[in-house]
């Protein structure tokens, strides 16, 4: 049974280790500078490309390095989602 939990332990400093890893590969290829940018579009209207997102409209609420908050503004009705930046590909302002 110990072996179950020394197992368990050692999954999740592998998932540690694989967080510090991805994190350390974005500051290396920019993903810091990224985020500054996105940082500066902070309550404007744009237009969002991206794995699951086609010209979707939105406004940028807050961003941080992983994460953009923004509304998206749909025919019916507008909602909040949250983003990792990973999944962005292109955003052009409106």
């Amino acid at each position: 049974m110990s072996s179950v939990f020394k197992d368990m332990d050692q999954d999740d400093r592998l998932d540690a280790l694989e967080r510090k890893v991805k994190k350390l590969e974005r500051n290396v290829n920019g993903g810091n500078k990224m985020s500054g940018i996105i940082k500066d579009l902070i309550g404007m209207e744009c237009t969002i490309d991206g794995n699951g997102y086609y010209n979707t409209r939105c406004t940028v609420l807050d961003a941080d390095d992983e994460w953009v908050k923004l509304i998206i503004h749909e025919k019916k009705s507008d909602s909040t989602m949250i983003v990792r930046l990973d999944n962005i590909d292109s955003i052009t302002l409106d």
